[in-house]
Formats: C-alpha cells, sequence, structure tokens
C-alpha cells in the first residue's frame, strides 16, 4: 500500500475526518501504518471510540473508491502533496484539520520557503487596490509564496501582481478541477500553473456548496506563516480565514480604513479584539516577521551567532538545548504551552533559521 493510497482510503472511512485521520497518523507514524494495526491499538488513540474501530476494520471495503480516486488523478495529470511528507507545505501539517492529501496542478517546492497569504473583500475600493499592489511588490526582494483564494477582488489582484513581480503563487480552490470559479478567471490559471500551483483538497467532481469555502480557508490560513487581511466586513470568507489564522497560532495583519467605511470593519474589529496587528506599510510586516533578503549571506550560522532570543524563543532553546532532538508535543509539554502555540513559535524560529524541523515532527536547535 503507497502513502497515497492509504490517506485516499482513511479519507473513505465514513467519520473519521481530518482531524481523527491525522491524530491516528501522528500516533503510528504513517497512514500506511495505521491499516497495518490493530482495533486494539486503534482504541487507543484520542477520539477513536469503538464504532470507529469497526469502520477502519472495514476498510478493505472502500479499495473501490481508492481505485477510482487514482484514475481520477492521472486523468486530470494532477500532483498529490501527500500529508507527512517533505513536499507537503510544512506550517499546514501543524493544524489538527490539515487535508491528507493536497491536489496539484503546476510544481512548487514549499521546504524553507516564506508564504504569506492574502485575503479581502471582493468588493475592494481602489485604496485597498492600491494597498494590495504595494505590498506584494514591496515583498518582492524577500521571496515569499504568495497565497490566495482567486476570488474576485483583492485575491486576484495579489494572484496577478505576484506574477507581475515575478513571484510564485498558490491559488487555493473551493472545488474540483473540473472547473473554474469564478468562470472569468479561468485566464489566470495557466500563469499561475507556470510561476506556481493551483491547488485543492477536493477531487473532481466533487459537490460544489457553500461548505466548501470554509473547508478552502483552513488552507490559505494553515499554510502560510502569515495572513493579511486587506478590507473586509464583519463577516464572509475574509474574516473566516483571518479567525482560522489566529486559531492556528499564526501571526495575523489586518490594514484598517476609514471608520465610516463598513468594507473596513472587519480589519477594524480584528485590530480592536487583538487578534491583528495594524498594518499600514510593508515594513512593519517584514519586521515582524524577521524577513531578511534572499541572498546566499543570510547563512542559517549568521542569524543564530547574532540573533537576539525573546522571551518564548529563549525558553524553547532552554527545552531543546538539554536533548538532541525533540518532537512537537513533548515541547508543548515541557512548556506548559498548547500544541498550536508550540507550533506556531516553532515556525517562526525556523523561518529565522534557529531551529531545524526533522521527520517525526521533531525538532533541534541549530
Amino acid at each position: 500500500m503507497t502513502p497515497l493510497e492509504a490517506c485516499l482510503l482513511l479519507q473513505s472511512i465514513p467519520g473519521l475526518g481530518a482531524y481523527r485521520a491525522v491524530r491516528l497518523i501522528s500516533h503510528f507514524g504513517s497512514a500506511e501504518a495505521v491499516f497495518a494495526a490493530s482495533s486494539r491499538e486503534w482504541i487507543e488513540v484520542e477520539g477513536i471510540g469503538e464504532q470507529l474501530c469497526i469502520a477502519i476494520a472495514q476498510w478493505k471495503t472502500y479499495r473501490s473508491n481508492v481505485q477510482v480516486s487514482l484514475e481520477t488523478l492521472e486523468r486530470y495529470a494532477l500532483q498529490p502533496l501527500i500529508f507527512g511528507t517533505k513536499a507537503y507545505p510544512k506550517p499546514l501539517s501543524f493544524c489538527a484539520d490539515a487535508p491528507l492529501v493536497l491536489f496539484c496542478q503546476g510544481a512548487l517546492d514549499f521546504q524553507n520557503r516564506k508564504i504569506l497569504s492574502i485575503v479581502g473583500t471582493r468588493q475592494h475600493t481602489p485604496q485597498g487596490k492600491a494597498f494590495c499592489e504595494a505590498l506584494v511588490k514591496s515583498l518582492q526582494p524577500y521571496n515569499p509564496i504568495i497565497c490566495s483564494g482567486m476570488a474576485r477582488g483583492i485575491d486576484i489582484i495579489a494572484h496577478q501582481k505576484a506574477l507581475e513581480q515575478g513571484l510564485q503563487t498558490v491559488a487555493c480552490l473551493a472545488h474540483g478541477f473540473e472547473r473554474i470559479y469564478p468562470p472569468e478567471h479561468r485566464k489566470f490559471v495557466q500563469p499561475i500553473r507556470e510561476q506556481g500551483c493551483l491547488m485543492t483538497d477536493f477531487l473532481p467532481n466533487a459537490v460544489f456548496r457553500r461548505e466548501n469555502f470554509p473547508q478552502r480557508n483552513r488552507i490559505i490560513a494553515g499554510m502560510a506563516h502569515a495572513t493579511v487581511v486587506i478590507e473586509s466586513g464583519v463577516s464572509g470568507g475574509s474574516m473566516n480565514t483571518a479567525n482560522l489564522a489566529h486559531h492556528y497560532g499564526r501571526e495575523l495583519f489586518a490594514v484598517p480604513g476609514r471608520p465610516t467605511d463598513a468594507k473596513s470593519e472587519g480589519c477594524h474589529q480584528l485590530i480592536l479584539q487583538q487578534k491583528a496587528q495594524l498594518l499600514t506599510d510593508p515594513e512593519q510586516l517584514i519586521d515582524a516577521l524577521a524577513w531578511k533578503r534572499d541572498s546566499p549571506l543570510n547563512s542559517s550560522i549568521q542569524k543564530t551567532l547574532f540573533y537576539e532570543l525573546d522571551e518564548n524563543e529563549q525558553k524553547l532553546y532552554d527545552v531543546l538545548s538539554q536533548r538532541t532532538k525533540a518532537p512537537l508535543d513533548e515541547l508543548a509539554m515541557a512548556l506548559g504551552w498548547k500544541i498550536s502555540v508550540t507550533a506556531a513559535q516553532l515556525i517562526q524560529m525556523e523561518m529565522k533559521g534557529l531551529i531545524r524541523a526533522l521527520p517525526g515532527k521533531q525538532f533541534e536547535w541549530i
């Protein structure tokens, strides 16, 4: 059984869901290992009860579904990114509800890359458009991957400006590859494929419904080191993405508008609730994330030697320096932090070149 087949099998089991499937994979070490285990071992995993054990034990009955999925992937020439592999976006793998498989068109290497998500209203103002374009242009020297949802408004502006600046971009879809929504954005498909990728966790011909958008938004929020909200009402997709990013413990930025502007009410709410940092200048984001320009001179050794640790970084260093390496859950327990908070801190430190991520969600100090 291949890792892809094992993940597709887990997705086929009724009632299991991404959250419990991720728990099973994390517990046993791989998707294939889940099916090599017994019911007695499955039930030891948190959230797996007797009924789910019965459903998992019947996994062979779902093999025909998996075969259909494999044929669909081949027909649409989709590249699968499998949870737990090096190709999978590392920040997303720390999310409890991470998709087991991402389906992609285009080629993009996510390893050791800065990833920024940009979202906003579909009915943007000229000021919102101008800020989005200025932000992406200012980030060009740092070579981040720009991620968004390919929707009308701020999303597509972010994708377009990234393409114009020679930056790689990821368009996350709320449906399979048999359609493009909105249809007028079909003209952007090929440029994005050539300079990034289109991504979804929906197989072609999956039911297209409103519930797909929050499911898509968790990928936009989870795969990025930080998310920027440029114009949003108090509800809608952008606020959903923003709240997911906050829940995952990621850096969140919101661009303010005029006090009376309804299109900025959501941004103002995020800032007021202290979920997001106020962003009026791209340099504020660059400073907050401690990004360095892409250059051979910016080696991880130099960063380690001359970087001054803040309080939380020092706490992590104190724990990691006492051992060769440590897994995520062990670090969280030693520090008394939530898994999501620990994961977010580790991601930030990895981007600064202070730590190195190892297979099996383990980390070591560089």
